[in-house]
């Protein structure tokens, strides 16, 4: 930087000595001067029309600025709002899986005192199963022996009942036809004995008045005839006699018969109400088995619920936990989208900064070469001053022109000279510093109407 410094201060001074030759020069041509006059007022205006375009450059960097600014406000507020939204929502899902995450523990603790409390009552349950069927199966066994014969007796009550019944309607009939039969007789005897009396009277009658008759004729014919009648009556009354003796008996045997029955009625009745009373309890028994077994079926039913409600919160626990790495990729991927706004932000942020640096930097290297050029067109020279002193002040402002402009070229923040000249190259031929003190004699003559 040094080096180039002292350099172009060299060839400052060696343009100031040419300055001074062609100034000499200056006074003896005035063809050239003119032209000299014209090439370097376009090179004026050229460098004022490319102030005009550096300001206008400037002025859309500023709307640029601005807009860029305005667009980074928002996408700060924006950034704001998505990463308090985010935290909400992450702060959200954080307390519903920690309270999820409780429930969960609290379910499984749950879960896990009820599996081993059911799995405790399920074993004694089992347990009390197996002995109650192995009991029941024994009582069941011996129950249905006792049916069997429950059955055979029940079958050999219903005979014995039928017989019993048929017997004593057998009974009554024969006691209603011996009754019958008994009365007929008495009857039949009472009318026989009337009647036998009766004949007997008549007969005695019949006799008295017979013997009357034979005692007056055959006495010994009528009695043989009266004693053959008699045995007649004697025998049928013996007859009589015996068929009521013989119907006396059945009717006893009957009698005994029908005692017998009721005794033997008497001994199965209790026999009957004992079978029945075993049946009822067994029944009884079987009834509370039943019941004891819809109880453990419906306690299964109720723990293979508990046991897919269990399963389902586990599914909504997975669905949960999925749906959280799921919210933690995408915190994790706006944060990456974040950080590279944020990071382009930074970069614009710079390169605002270095443009406003070097905007900065052009508005006061303008600033200087504005002022410079205004107080060299603004400088009347002295009558005492000589065209030397007025060279070497031109040449001391040049000199200083130059400085800054290449210590904006060095900078990086302006055009460099030789680029500039050489794109002004085919409008005119003067490329040294003596033609930058030709321009700015030309504008102290447009200005002041003379050169000095």
């Amino acid at each position: 930087m040094a080096s180039k410094t002292k350099e172009k201060k060299g060839a400052v001074e060696k343009s100031g000595k040419r300055k001074q030759e062609r100034g000499r020069s200056r006074e003896t041509g005035d063809p050239q001067t003119e032209r000299s006059k014209e090439s370097y007022m376009i090179q004026v205006l050229d460098l004022e029309s490319q102030l005009e375009k550096y300001k206008k450059k400037c002025d859309e960097l500023e709307v640029k600025q601005k807009d860029f600014s305005y667009k980074y406000s928002s996408l700060e507020n924006d950034k704001k709002d998505i990463v308090l939204y985010l935290k909400q929502t992450v702060i959200q899902k954080e307390d519903e899986v920690f309270d999820l995450s409780e429930q969960l523990s609290v379910l499984r603790k749950v879960k896990e005192s009820e599996k081993a409390s059911m799995e405790k009552q399920l074993a004694q349950l089992r347990q009390d199963f197996q002995e109650k069927k192995d009991q029941l199966t024994s009582e069941n066994m011996v129950l249905v022996g006792k049916l069997a014969s429950l059955d055979e007796f029940h079958m050999q009550k219903e005979e014995l009942m039928e017989r019993l019944t048929m017997q004593e309607e057998q009974l009554k009939k024969q006691s209603k036809e011996h009754q019958l039969a008994i009365h007929s007789l008495e009857k039949k005897n009472v009318l026989d004995n009337d009647r036998v009396k009766k004949e007997m009277h008549q007969h005695m009658a019949a006799i008295a008045a017979e013997l009357k008759l034979v005692s007056e004729r055959k006495i010994p014919v009528t009695t043989m005839r009266a004693i053959h009648e008699n045995m007649s009556v004697t025998t049928q009354l013996s007859q009589l006699s015996h068929k009521i003796q013989v119907l006396l008996e059945e009717n006893q045997t009957l009698k005994e018969k029908e005692e017998q029955l009721k005794s033997e009625m008497a001994v199965l009745k209790p026999l009957l109400q004992e079978k029945t009373i075993r049946s009822l309890s067994n029944q009884k028994v079987l009834h509370h088995l039943s019941s004891r077994c819809d109880e453990q079926l419906l306690e299964l039913k109720e723990h293979v619920k508990r046991q897919t409600l269990h399963a389902q919160l586990q599914e909504e626990h997975s669905a949960l936990q999925k749906d959280l790495s799921c919210l933690r990729q995408d915190f994790a991927s706006l944060k990456e989208e974040l950080e590279q706004t944020n990071s382009k932000a930074n970069a614009l942020r710079k390169d605002l900064e270095r443009e406003k640096d070097i905007r900065e930097y052009l508005e006061a290297v303008h600033q200087e070469a504005a002022n410079a050029l205004c107080q060299a067109l603004k400088e009347v020279p002295k009558e005492k001053d000589t065209v030397a002193m007025i060279l070497s002040r031109r040449n001391q402002l040049m000199k200083n022109l130059l400085v800054l402009l290449d210590n904006a070229t060095l900078r990086g923040k302006g055009p460099i000279l030789t680029q500039f000249l050489k794109e002004r190259a085919p409008l005119h031929e003067h490329k040294t510093a003596e033609d930058c003190t030709v321009a700015l004699e030309c504008a102290y003559t447009a200005r002041n109407g003379k050169l000095p």
